[in-house]
């Protein structure tokens, strides 16, 4: 049932086959929900020692920007993720960019100017509490500034979110580095990166960085992250503008699929020289194919995300990859 939905799905324009794979979406889950006996939340936080740890059952997950609203991961976990990321959410509801803002590229590929559409914390809020006890992975979730808000404040944007979401996710990932934010990449430097961890909550906190980044900017980083004992690691990559640029001829959005896959495996590989053994490396970008995501955690990830690969192939490649990588659970002290 699932792939043939699928194929009918890709018969529709990017934006109208999303929206309607989320209505279907929400009638399985609703049926899970209905159906549930009982509470399957699992009991996530573990005491190690004076540290506590998140279990993820496997290494692969959903990178945000499918969920944007946390409508869907409780059915989305049963397709064999180990955890989802949802959003991106911002404080307050914003419509995001104009249409079209979603196109589908060769091979593979996906160039998306969304612009962090999404129905705010209040309401994302509301929807993981509702549907959080019963998902039986880990939901991280992402986190960026309105597009109103200056930089001089964006801080301010994010400590609401941390505050407003701390009891209801297991983890946050920061988001910096969209490429459809205006400003919002002039975010990625050290001193907002202290920022963030004087704000950061008791739950593992990462970062998600760009692929244009430079390797020298990269480091730098990366080495902050590495000093910090609130900061739990980093994502490697966000969406790549250049590619968009060099290779579609789009002056707007970022590019991903198959194309920023050798990129991201070049920036984990020297996010992983950087970064000491107890800092996680979640990544992300041109992840395909079970070669590939084995491919990137030779290169030091310790966690895969994926995202335009399941779009383009559907449920059953997610299950192909988890199936590869079922006996490599993962845990995250914290």
């Amino acid at each position: 049932m699932f792939s043939f939905v699928h194929k009918c799905l890709l018969l529709f324009s990017p934006e109208i086959a999303h929206s309607l794979g989320v209505f279907f979406l929400k009638i399985y889950q609703k049926l899970l929900v209905v159906f549930s006996k009982h509470n399957c939340r699992p009991a996530f936080s573990l005491k190690k020692g004076h540290s506590e740890s998140l279990v993820f059952p496997n290494r692969l997950g959903l990178a945000a920007g499918f969920d944007k609203n946390a409508e869907l991961f409780v059915g989305l976990s049963r397709f064999g993720f180990g955890f989802i990321e949802v959003g991106t959410v911002t404080p307050e509801a914003q419509e995001g960019n104009p249409k079209p803002r979603l196109w589908r590229v060769e091979p593979e590929g996906l160039i998306n100017q969304m612009g962090f559409n999404n129905c705010g914390l209040k309401s994302f809020q509301n929807h993981l509490r509702r549907l959080r006890p019963f998902c039986s992975v880990p939901v991280l979730a992402n986190i960026g500034k309105n597009k109103t808000t200056p930089n001089e404040r964006a801080i301010e944007d994010y400590q609401i979110l941390f505050k407003g979401l701390v009891n209801d996710v297991d983890g946050f990932v920061v988001n910096v580095s969209s490429p459809n934010t205006q400003g919002l990449r002039e975010l990625q430097s050290v001193e907002f990166i202290e920022h963030i961890e004087s704000a950061a909550p008791r739950k593992p906190v990462f970062v998600k960085l760009a692929p244009d980044l430079d390797s020298e900017q990269l480091i730098q980083l990366c080495r902050k992250v590495n000093e910090s004992p609130r900061l739990s690691g980093i994502v490697l990559t966000n969406t790549s503008r250049a590619i968009a640029q060099r290779d579609y001829e789009k002056d707007q959005g970022g590019y991903s699929g198959e194309k920023l896959f050798e990129r991201s495996l070049e920036c984990v590989a020297v996010a992983r020289e950087n970064l000491k053994d107890g800092k996680c490396i979640i990544g992300v970008g041109g992840v395909n194919s079970p070669e590939r995501a084995k491919k990137m955690l030779s290169q030091g990830a310790d966690l895969i995300e994926v995202y335009t690969g399941f779009v383009y192939q559907g449920p059953k490649f997610i299950k192909n990859i988890s199936q590869e990588l079922s006996n490599q659970s993962f845990e995250l002290s914290f």
